[in-house]
């Protein structure tokens, strides 16, 4: 099967955040970008994808949820953290995932990630961390021989995991629905 993950610059954050990246090319169109995600998932050509999942920011979420089809599954990957004394109000220590598709696998995969953000590994915000990978394969139902399309690689750490955990052969308990 075929899945593709995309981790875009979250709307209105793409010059503050990535400006100086070599691949930078101004904000996303998040539009255009749930739409073909959704075109290549209902298509039956060589491109087809099986699941889709798309991480954005909560503020973000009011806008990119009804892009999205009514099967869209909203999850949570929570940030156990305390709030930045330097912030107001409401701090933001949560992300959504949005799933759409995939495999449906036992067991299930719990809709939430209680993981600390990456630390290390780049100076690209956003960076996710090991176990947010594993849960995010667990969301799409992926098994090791499948196919994994990370359409923002950013750093390559959701790609390096995939390509580390599609090389072991699946346990029956499942080291990749994101439950341990």
């Amino acid at each position: 099967m075929r899945f593709a993950y995309a981790d875009p610059p979250y709307p209105g954050t793409a010059a503050r955040y990535y400006k100086g990246e070599p691949t930078y090319a101004g904000e996303v169109d998040h539009r255009a970008l749930v739409s073909l995600l959704q075109e290549r998932r209902l298509s039956s050509g060589p491109d087809r994808l099986d699941g889709w999942a798309l991480s954005t920011s909560a503020r973000a979420l009011r806008r990119i949820l009804p892009l999205c089809p009514e099967e869209a599954r909203v999850c949570a990957w929570v940030k156990p953290h305390g709030a930045s004394p330097l912030t107001y109000g409401i701090h933001n220590c949560w992300e959504p995932v949005i799933v759409v598709g995939g495999r449906q696998r036992r067991p299930g995969a719990r809709d939430w990630l209680s993981a600390l953000p990456a630390r290390g590994g780049g100076t690209l915000p956003g960076r996710k961390p090991i176990a947010f990978c594993a849960w995010l394969f667990g969301l799409l139902g992926m098994e090791p021989g499948d196919e994994l399309e990370d359409i923002f690689p950013g750093t390559g750490v959701v790609t390096a995991a995939w390509r580390q955990v599609s090389s072991t052969p699946a346990e029956p308990s499942s080291k990749y629905s994101g439950d341990g």
